[in-house]
Order: C-alpha cells, then sequence, then structure tokens
C-alpha cells in the first residue's frame, strides 16, 4: 500500500538526521510521507536559511501513477516508472531510501537494485515476516514476492521494532 507502519518514523528520522545528507534517492515514495518528512528535518530546520530555499536534493521514484498527489511535490524530481527500468538514469545520492518496498521485488532484482544503484547509505524498511500481499489498489507493484533477513545484509545493523519491522542501515557496497 502507499503508506507504511508509523513505528519506524522516529529511528529512520534520527538516522537522517544524523547523517545530514544532501541528496536523497526515495524508491517506491507511495503517498510521500518520507519525503515531507526528510524535507521538513533537513531544510526547513535550517532556519538560516530563507524558508524556500532547499538544501537538500530529494528524488522519488513510484511505479504506480495513481499514487501522485500534492505532497509529490515535495521532491525536486518524482520519477512515475519501474525502477528496474531506470537504474541507470538515477543519479548517485547520499541517501538511499526503500521503505516497505524491497518486499515487492524479487531476491535477483532486489539485489541488481542494491548493487547497481549509486548511494553512500542505505535505509531499508521491511516487514520480519513478509505476509502474503496481494494487488492493493489495483496495484500490481504492491504483491509480496520476497522476505528479507539479516542473512541477506551480512554487513549491515538491524533492528526490530515491535517484532514487526525490520530496519537495515547499511553502508554502500561501492564505498
Amino acid at each position: 500500500m502507499p503508506s507504511s507502519r508509523f513505528e519506524v518514523i522516529p529511528m529512520v528520522l534520527q538516522w537522517v538526521v544524523n547523517l545530514q545528507p544532501k541528496s536523497i534517492l526515495d524508491l517506491g515514495i507511495g503517498f510521500g510521507k518520507f519525503g515531507v518528512l526528510f524535507r521538513e528535518y533537513l531544510d526547513v530546520w535550517k532556519v538560516s536559511k530563507p524558508y524556500n530555499e532547499r538544501i537538500l536534493k530529494l528524488i522519488g521514484v513510484e511505479a504506480f501513477e495513481e499514487y501522485d498527489n500534492p505532497i509529490w511535490e515535495t521532491y525536486d524530481k518524482v520519477y512515475v516508472k519501474n525502477v528496474m527500468d531506470i537504474i541507470d538514469e538515477l543519479p548517485e545520492v547520499d541517501l538511499l531510501f526503500m521503505g516497505d518496498v524491497i518486499e515487492h521485488f524479487t531476491k535477483e532484482n532486489g539485489k541488481r537494485l542494491l548493487e547497481q544503484l549509486k548511494y553512500k547509505y542505505a535505509i531499508i524498511v521491511t516487514p520480519l515476516n513478509v505476509s502474503s500481499q496481494t494487488e492493493v489498489y489495483n496495484n500490481p507493484y504492491e504483491k509480496h514476492i520476497s522476505s528479507w533477513s539479516k542473512d541477506d545484509f551480512p554487513d549491515a545493523e538491524i533492528y526490530l521494532i515491535n517484532n514487526q519491522q525490520v530496519i537495515v542501515y547499511a553502508k554502500s557496497p561501492q564505498t
């Protein structure tokens, strides 16, 4: 669905604020909530700058066009395409964010994404136990296809939240 569990928001924001990335690639933006939060805490809180002067380069990718809404204007650029079709077009960023997204890819494509995208750090939120979710809102991209565990991210830090979510915080394999 175009949203995710609220319990992960504080931890994700703490990492993002600590990292202070100048650019973020948000894959599977859905409703756009994390884009708003990233913009707020990396730009709006910089009171030494004019309110409308953006420091953060915020790029989003969403495969399902029907999720488009006014919140997407928070992003500097939104690609409405399947990310697998535009991997080579996406710029290098400081932070890759995937909030409840990676489970919608096959393991092969998920690993390919993580290997081919250019980023310094990644924050990946995924369910600990992937349910058998099918299409939501007639969106074929919402189907849960794979389950990810610590074994898939051997060098990452894994965090459980309410025994329902795994958050992975990792450096890029390229760094």
